[in-house]
């Protein structure tokens, strides 16, 4: 009885001991995070705004009704749902194939992962302020080239109009975004049994029943994390967007977060930028459960 008392007694004091290292870490976290998670739905079913007084009223669901009613936030959702789908599917689609060609190439491997990783460690200010530069509807670098030197086409191609502005976005996030995927999945690809493929090879299967059967089984888990990131970073996506577009011409270009800083900090409203908030929350919660769920369920179905 003494000998398990002392064990227990030595295992209760473990835990402890690693409750107290991870504390500091936890009390950071619930300053950043949860607090003003929770302030800000408490912000959104008032009628907060700093114009008017640093006082707020219980208003209920007065700014959600006021958000709903609003004939522009169809578009507004529809241009958010388009983005990250967009962003997030693409961006997985060209690291992978980036990946691959990174993990077959014999020389200069280092120098050439440094390249690739390069757009992710700029600034967000300065990718959008190259971008702006290079799609300038007038004197930017491609109108430039492809019109006055190349003289391929007859006029200058406005990025930043109605009709392509929110591609031009998704383009800048996706050269913005490609380069931490493919890193993540080079890593996982390298991570591989090499004798899977070697088995694979004698079996007789050719290169795309290699893909499908060895690498993308293996690969899975480290893909869904990525998926998973690259689309919460896409839904909140603000700086690059606000240097290229702030959000317009109109709507054309405007998403969730560009809504919730106008409405904040250009119009002081913060109890409706709040409620804005909430719903990004719930439509990013939204696509991570589906998302979830469907890996979930093509994991247990392949075993």
């Amino acid at each position: 009885m003494r000998k398990k008392r002392k064990v227990s007694k030595l295992v209760f004091w473990e835990a402890v001991r690693g409750y107290l290292f991870i504390t500091p870490a936890l009390v950071l976290l619930l300053g950043l995070l949860f607090i003003p998670m929770i302030q800000g739905f408490t912000y959104s079913v008032t009628d907060f705004n700093i114009l008017k007084s640093w006082e707020y009223n219980f208003n209920g669901i007065e700014n959600f009704k006021k958000i709903f009613s609003n004939e522009n936030f169809g578009v507004i959702l529809k241009n958010e749902i388009i983005f990250a789908v967009v962003v997030t599917s693409v961006t997985v689609v060209i690291s992978m194939l980036i990946a691959i060609f990174l993990n077959s190439i014999t020389r200069c491997k280092n120098i050439v992962r440094a390249l690739v990783f390069m757009p992710w460690v700029l600034p967000e200010v300065v990718v959008g302020a190259l971008w702006r530069w290079i799609f300038d509807g007038e004197k930017g670098l491609v109108n430039s080239v492809l019109v006055e030197y190349l003289h391929i086409l007859p006029d200058h191609i406005q990025f930043f109009s109605e009709a392509t502005a929110l591609a031009t976005v998704c383009f800048v996030y996706i050269w913005r975004t490609y380069p931490y995927v493919t890193i993540m999945l080079s890593a996982g690809l390298q991570g591989i049994d090499r004798g899977l493929y070697e088995a694979a090879a004698i079996d007789g299967c050719n290169g795309i029943k290699i893909f499908w059967y060895v690498t993308m089984p293996n690969l899975k888990y480290v893909l869904s994390i990525c998926s998973l990131m690259a689309m919460i970073w896409t839904m909140n996506g603000f700086g690059i967007i606000n240097i290229l577009t702030a959000g317009g011409p109109g709507v054309s270009s405007t998403t969730l977060p560009m809504v919730i800083y106008k409405t904040a900090f250009q119009k002081f409203r913060f109890g409706e930028a709040s409620a804005y908030s909430v719903i990004q929350f719930f439509i990013i919660m939204a696509f991570a459960l589906i998302y979830l769920k469907i890996t979930k369920a093509t994991s247990e179905e392949d075993a």
